[in-house]
């Protein structure tokens, strides 16, 4: 199929979603698919609009954010319903966010994919609390959110947590709604052949722990020490790997900081897959995230996971024997125990891992997602109900 992925950045960006969007379009090519990639769109900034940021900073201390601005993203869309009719036919139109897709105009299906409505991130992210966002972005989030999920006509997104958003906070009808896990934000991932080789290393010496994250508080960094030290309580060698952010000065002397580590740059990407490949587990007690790619990573590398059931964290493990997820604020003892047990029955340790494998293969995967992506525009252009041509977007706009 041709599909034309469309970004306010470039979707080929590392930078754009986290690299969610770059190796989405790398697995679309990989799987035999063309792929158009359209950003960044203009304007990606405008002086009234840094203007109105900088006066917003410094008297108010809030952030204002400029793909929030309605008048923004329709000028945006000009250029992109330009670029749109100048490629001419396509099978589907794909984009990242919700306010991309407002004012698109196309006559290919166009699919909206993401982790988590506006609403969902008000007040659930540091620095999104809502006394710190000016009403102005607020509603401009919500309004381009709406006309977003009205104007194209289907959403996907990456867990039933923020599915269920779009039809309950927007009104959006649940037919024009899948929940389809992303997939890991990997290269490659070890082939089965390397299985046993690699679970053989596993359990000699401390109990690896890894962590990934670039926000130390918002993912758990504090909480992945409290559970590393109630390990060590239980009479296990531990060590914790802690990769993205730089730990506070005087953390343990099991903390092992090794920094950003890139994926672009070959021997920082080396060193990550050897840690990946190191662990005996991925521990991840994040405070608000929405479906944290490293979780999909872990698994992919046999990892059992320990984390939390914010967002849709709980979706990714699925209540399967490879993960657990405990409320932010549950003690680490329990996380220990959990780690604890299963290092020490090896028995119970490689059924969880080949249960972390499966889920990767199964659902935690690019293929898995671009399969169910292409059964939809295939729906959609044989006669499937199309959502975003009806009057409700003229009624939606007024």
């Amino acid at each position: 199929m041709h599909f034309v992925v469309l970004g306010s950045m470039s979707p080929e960006d590392e930078a754009f979603f986290s690299g969610t969007s770059r190796h989405f379009v790398e697995n679309l090519r990989r799987l035999g698919h063309q792929v158009t990639a359209l950003g960044p769109l203009e304007p990606q900034t405008t002086l009234r609009d840094r203007v109105k940021a900088g006066v917003y900073r410094r008297f108010f201390g809030q952030t204002y954010e400029i793909d929030r601005n309605p008048a923004v993203m329709q000028a945006r869309a000009t250029q992109a319903n330009a670029l749109l009719r100048r490629i001419g036919r396509v099978d589907a139109v794909v984009t990242i966010y919700p306010p991309d897709a407002a004012y698109v105009e196309t006559p290919a299906p166009l699919l909206v994919m993401h982790d988590a409505t506006w609403h969902q991130l008000l007040d659930f992210y540091p620095g999104m609390e809502r006394h710190r966002v000016p009403r102005e972005t607020i509603a401009g989030g919500y309004e381009l959110d709406r006309l977003g999920f009205i104007n194209c006509d289907h959403v996907i997104m990456s867990s039933r947590w923020a599915a269920e958003s779009v039809v309950r906070d927007y009104g959006i009808a649940s037919a024009k709604v899948t929940a389809c896990s992303f997939g890991a934000n990997l290269s490659a991932v070890p082939s089965p052949a390397e299985f046993e080789g690699l679970i053989a290393r596993r359990g000699r010496g401390p109990c690896r722990l890894l962590f990934i994250g670039f926000d130390w508080r918002r993912k758990g960094g504090d909480g992945a020490v409290a559970i590393a030290r109630e390990v060590a309580a239980r009479g296990l060698p531990v060590e914790l790997n802690v990769v993205g952010c730089r730990p506070p000065d005087g953390s343990a002397d099991f903390v092992r900081p090794h920094g950003v580590l890139s994926k672009k740059i070959a021997g920082e990407a080396a060193r990550l897959e050897q840690l990946l490949r190191e662990a005996d587990f991925f521990v991840l007690p994040t405070r608000a995230d929405c479906t944290p790619m490293a979780i999909s990573e872990a698994a992919a590398h046999w990892l059992p996971v320990v984390t939390t059931t914010v967002g849709g964290v709980a979706d990714m493990i699925g209540g399967e024997p490879w993960g657990l997820a405990l409320a932010p604020d549950a003690p680490p003892g329990l996380s220990a125990d959990w780690i604890v047990d299963s290092y020490r029955d090896r028995g119970r340790y490689l059924a969880m891992a080949i249960a972390a494998r499966r889920a990767a293969d199964e659902r935690l995967n690019w293929a898995a997602f671009i399969a169910k992506l292409c059964d939809i525009a295939s729906e959609l252009q044989h006669g499937g109900p199309r959502h975003g041509t009806d009057a409700s977007l003229s009624a939606a706009r007024a």
